[in-house]
């Protein structure tokens, strides 16, 4: 596969020009019936870096040079690639070919089980369950704690989610899905047990927001027990979730720095409005990371303001971090909040970009 990325490095005060004519571009792509890819918007860079991007991937070479040769032959192409520069300080393009294993068995997961390990663990005086995966090959590799939001409801049958860690494999990492207290296979109250105040009171703000730091010691305990896990590489453990999940990566990550980094899809999007106890302990938390972190939604989610407000306030502390709010996935906001489940076809190459960036390499 190839991949396309280009860099726009606006001249002051035209970085929103630039990212107009961007959008401009690409909705010239769909006309000529090419891929639109995907726009990102600079949230802050360690170092630096462009204020937009764009991204598109390629089944083969051939495909990306008919789509140069397409762009080169457009004279509305032309028009906007001309209006751009007058824009730019500097412009940058990348052309990447991944690393895919030679023969027929490119894919390592082709005639595999995608089936974990059950382990279990203590958090506190709780006695929790736990699914660990591992990719083909030797380890120890590098893992991500992978958390469930509030759907795994005690006595369920779905209990392992193979689907984001067969992804995960797929990438070559280990993935850990511990089901925190009150969830799954594991005991304790569930969240609505504790949870009781009516919807939208200050009473269920303020229960919602001690039970989900509560939950977050449960990932703590959890990066514990991978930590002395022979299959998992203890210096590479990353923390990721979604919804209460992408609630208690951040509020995880902010008590420890023995995680490489973090990603928060859609966390407290369904409560960010209604519960300002709540957004006031991740916008604290965000303040006191000391690793990395990439924020996730999907632009047709409950509310992007998690998005937009943590990043920020990582961008005004200086904090390291990326932030994507994509077009809308779906019709419903349901549909947009199962993003990180279902959309992975569309996040999955920044995302593993970033952990490439941040997880393989800690040393």
């Amino acid at each position: 596969m190839i991949v396309e990325r280009t860099h726009y490095y606006a001249r002051p005060g035209r970085a929103a020009d630039v990212l107009a004519t961007r959008r401009q571009a690409s909705e010239v792509r769909a006309w000529l019936g090419l891929p639109r890819g995907v726009i990102s918007v600079g949230a802050g860079h360690e170092g630096g870096g462009p204020d937009v991007a764009w991204e598109c991937a390629f089944p083969t070479p051939e495909a990306h040079q008919r789509d140069l040769e397409a762009r080169a032959t457009s004279a509305e192409f032309s028009a906007v690639r001309a209006a751009m520069e007058a824009l730019l300080a500097r412009f940058e393009r990348h052309v990447w070919r991944t690393d895919e294993t030679a023969g027929d068995d490119a894919d390592p997961l082709v005639g595999r089980p995608i089936v974990p390990r059950v382990v279990g663990f203590p958090s506190g005086p709780l006695p929790l369950t736990g699914y660990l995966y591992t990719p083909p090959g030797p380890g120890p590799f590098p893992c991500l704690v992978t958390n469930h939001g509030s759907s795994i409801q005690q006595g369920t049958t779905d209990i392992c989610r193979p689907g984001m860690a067969g992804l995960l494999m797929r990438w070559g990492y280990a993935s850990f899905l511990p089901h925190r207290r009150g969830y799954g296979d594991s005991p304790g109250l569930a969240w609505r047990q504790e949870v009781t105040a009516e919807l939208g009171s200050p009473q269920y703000d303020a229960q919602l927001a001690q039970r989900l730091d509560q939950e977050s010691l449960d990932v703590l305990a959890a990066l514990d027990v991978l930590a002395d896990h022979p299959d998992v590489d203890a210096r590479r453990i990353g923390v990721m979730g979604s919804s209460f999940g992408g609630v208690v990566s951040l509020l995880a990550a902010a008590g420890t720095e023995r995680f490489a980094c973090a990603v928060d899809f859609a966390g407290a999007a369904m409560n960010w409005e209604r519960t300002p106890t709540l957004r006031a302990t991740m916008l604290a938390a965000a303040g006191r990371l000391r690793v990395p972190i990439y924020l996730v939604q999907a632009e047709n989610d409950y509310s992007t303001a998690p998005t937009r407000e943590l990043a920020a306030e990582l961008a005004r502390l200086g904090k390291p971090h990326q932030a994507t709010i994509y077009p809308a996935f779906g019709l419903t906001a349901d549909e947009g909040h199962l993003f990180a489940q279902n959309g992975a076809m569309v996040w999955g190459p920044a995302v593993r970009a970033f952990l490439g960036r941040w997880l393989d390499r800690r040393a």
